[in-house]
């Protein structure tokens, strides 16, 4: 009988020690980074020792598959499984101040063990994606968007409109400023700057340079259904009025379309790439329930919403399938890349494209196409001003 307890008791320390083993196998063991590199192909040889806020990287080394956090410093970056190996993690450098800068990576397993490893992220300086308005007035307020707008010592940020001229900003958070436009600012580019840099626009600040339908040269364009200029309340002068009501396929007595045929009759743009371009201009939305505004180029001035040039389809309205009135409160600055004129009317064809700077010489805008089918109300007020086409890679 002793021998079989003891028999018994043998077997059960195997067990316990087999058991241990393979929980040890499932985590991998204590985690090991070998060395740190970008995860561009082409730069694949070389090794980091310090990475950008907001920079992808991977960490190489053993026994990585139980790592279920990863810190630099003290701020915890966004972890996906996906891309955690038992040779490698690709990991995204938060783009958060730590409360406390120790220059490291922690590795944290889910069994508890972790790895420090020294590391420096390097605090990135503003970046600047759009502004609420182009064209904004003096003495308005403007929303700057982008990343890293972090406060300097004193807590503050510094943004300067063309001109040199200090703008007062009433707020700000890491993804946003608001500000007010100073007196006699000028045309030209806005900078933010902050203890780690500074960031001018990529964009020009109340740029005409592109400008062909403005409001105040009627005699350039023809219209149907407009239901005339304006220049009340407007952003530079004159603007269009688009004023009416829509309707689902609809073409009613007074349709709300715009044709503008260039005098010049040639492309309205003459270097680089179609797809470089973006068709920008201000827009001032007071009431938009349903029906999508198209728009799209030609080179004959046909208007013809059944032919085969590529549109842009432009519903602000919608939201997840539900029709919600449209209101923007004051102008803004609406952006639609020539890479996203890829629809034909209804949208049974989703892959047309501009291809050459010829076909963008007269531009035709309709409101036209299915609606929602709980929609009850059609009315649109719309003003717009300053329609250009802009090279985005200049």
């Amino acid at each position: 009988m002793k021998n079989i307890l003891k028999i018994l008791s043998l077997l059960f320390v195997v067990i316990l020690g087999v058991t241990a083993c393979n929980d040890d196998d499932s985590d991998g063991g204590t985690p090991s980074i070998q060395y740190v590199r970008p995860t561009d192909a082409a730069a694949s040889d070389s090794l980091l020792v310090s990475a950008s806020m907001g920079q992808t990287i991977a960490i190489i080394g053993k026994d990585l598959q139980g790592v279920v956090s990863v810190y630099f410093n003290d701020q915890q970056a966004k972890l996906n499984p996906n891309f955690v190996t038992s040779h490698s993690i690709v990991v995204t450098v938060p783009g958060s101040i730590p409360d406390e800068v120790t220059n490291t990576i922690t590795l944290n397993t889910s069994s508890g063990k972790s790895l420090v490893y020294n590391f420096t992220t390097k605090i990135t300086p503003p970046k600047i994606k759009s502004v609420s308005c182009e064209w904004a007035k003096d003495a308005a307020e403007i929303t700057i968007y982008g990343s890293y707008f972090f406060p300097t010592a004193n807590g503050d940020i510094k943004v300067l409109f063309p001109g040199n001229l200090q703008a007062e900003v009433l707020e700000f958070t890491d993804e946003y400023i608001t500000a007010v436009v100073p007196n006699g600012t000028m045309k030209g580019y806005i900078t933010v700057t902050n203890d780690y840099g500074t960031e001018r626009t990529s964009f020009i600040f109340r740029d005409d340079a592109d400008i062909f339908i403005d409001g105040e040269n009627p005699t350039a364009w023809n219209s149907w259904g407009l239901s005339d200029f304006a220049s009340e309340n407007g952003i530079s002068g004159s603007y269009v009025n688009f004023e009416g009501t829509t309707g689902s396929w609809a073409w009613p007595a007074n349709a709300i379309q715009l044709l503008y045929i260039n005098p010049n009759a040639q492309p309205l743009v003459s270097e680089g790439d179609a797809s470089d371009y973006v068709l920008k201009f201000e827009c001032y939305c007071h009431e938009w329930h349903d029906t999508p505004m198209l728009i799209w180029f030609d080179n004959d001035g046909s208007h013809n919403v059944d032919g085969s040039n590529a549109q842009y389809h432009w519903k602000p309205y919608n939201n997840n399938g539900v029709s919600e009135n449209y209101v923007t409160d004051d102008w803004i600055t609406v952006v639609m890349p020539i890479s996203d004129f890829i629809y034909s009317k209804d949208e049974s064809e989703a892959d047309r494209a501009i291809t050459s700077l010829g076909e963008l010489q007269n531009l035709n805008i309709m409101w036209f196409g299915a609606v929602n089918e709980s929609t009850t109300e059609f009315g649109l007020k719309m003003w717009i001003d300053n329609v250009r086409l802009v090279n985005s890679k200049e």
